[in-house]
C-alpha cells in the first residue's frame, strides 16, 4: 500500500537526480495546460538539480512542445513509451517500434464493432500508437479480440499499441544513454495516476501515485499497491506538493 509522500527522507530526496512524470491527470486537471503552481514546481526542480522529463502518452509534437515551454532538461517519452528524446531539439530515438500491429488491431476492432470504435484526430500525428474511443463496448470485450496488440485505458482515450512497449520500459532503456549512464532506478523519482504509468510503479522503486479522483476505483486499489507513495492532493496540486516536500527534504 502506497505510503504518504512525507515520508520520503532527506537521505532519499538527495539522491534522486531525475523526476519523471506522467502529464495528463499527474501536471494538468483534465486540460492542456499545467497551472503556474506545477510550472513553479517544475522550475524549482530543476534549479535545484534534479532533472525534469515527461512520459505521456500524447504526441511526441504536443509533449516536445510542453516540454519547452516547462524549460526541462531530461527526456521527452511520448505515445506511453512508442517514441522518445533525450531531451527538447534533439533527434528522435530509433528504439525499433512499429505501427503495423496498432494499426491492424484497429482495422480488426473497426471490422467487428463498426459503429463503436471511433479514431481520434491526432492519429496523424502518430508514430507508435493509435488511439481510439470505444461507444457502447467494454474495454475487456475489446481486448478479447487483439493478440499482439494491448489496449491501454488512460481514463481518458484508449491507446493501441504494440506488445511490450510501456513507459517503464522505455525509461529504463534511455537511462543508459543518459549522463554517460551513470544514472541508476534508485536515481529517480516517477509520478503518474492512471494504469498506464504501472509499469513505471513496477521498474522504479521511487514512485509516486498522484490523486485522481475520476480513476476507477478498482484501479485505483491496484495503484494504491502497486506506488510506494501517494500524493494527499489531486492532478497538478499533488505533484507541486510533492516536489515541494522533494527539494525541502534535499536541504534538510
Amino acid at each position: 500500500m502506497a505510503e504518504s509522500y512525507r515520508e520520503i527522507d532527506p537521505k532519499l530526496a538527495r539522491r534522486i537526480r531525475l523526476v519523471m512524470t506522467d502529464v495528463d491527470g499527474t501536471l494538468t486537471n483534465g486540460g492542456d495546460s499545467p497551472s503556474s503552481l506545477v510550472v513553479e514546481a517544475v522550475r524549482r526542480l530543476e534549479e535545484g538539480g534534479v532533472m525534469v522529463g515527461l512520459v505521456s502518452g500524447r504526441t511526441l509534437p504536443g509533449l516536445e512542445s510542453l516540454a519547452s515551454d516547462l524549460g526541462i532538461s531530461g527526456p521527452i517519452i511520448a505515445e506511453n513509451g512508442g517514441v522518445a528524446k533525450l531531451k527538447v531539439g534533439d533527434e528522435l530515438l530509433d528504439l525499433g517500434h512499429s505501427r503495423k500491429p496498432a494499426l491492424e488491431a484497429l482495422g480488426k476492432l473497426k471490422t467487428l464493432f463498426p459503429d463503436a470504435i471511433e479514431e481520434r484526430e491526432d492519429n496523424r500525428y502518430r508514430l507508435v500508437d493509435v488511439v481510439v474511443r470505444s461507444r457502447g463496448v467494454d474495454v475487456e470485450e475489446l481486448r478479447k479480440h487483439l493478440e499482439d496488440v494491448e489496449l491501454l485505458d488512460s481514463g481518458y482515450i484508449l491507446h493501441l499499441i504494440q506488445k511490450g512497449v510501456s513507459k517503464g520500459r522505455t525509461l529504463m532503456r534511455l537511462l543508459s544513454m543518459i549522463e554517460d549512464g551513470r544514472l541508476s532506478p534508485t536515481d529517480v523519482m516517477v509520478f503518474g495516476d492512471s494504469p498506464t504509468d504501472i509499469s513505471l510503479f513496477q521498474m522504479f522503486p521511487h514512485s509516486v501515485l498522484v490523486v485522481n479522483p475520476t480513476v476507477g476505483v478498482e484501479w485505483r486499489e491496484v495503484l494504491q499497491n502497486v506506488a510506494r507513495y501517494a500524493s494527499e492532493l489531486p492532478f497538478g496540486d499533488g505533484f507541486a506538493q510533492v516536489a515541494s516536500h522533494l527539494l525541502h527534504a534535499r536541504r534538510s
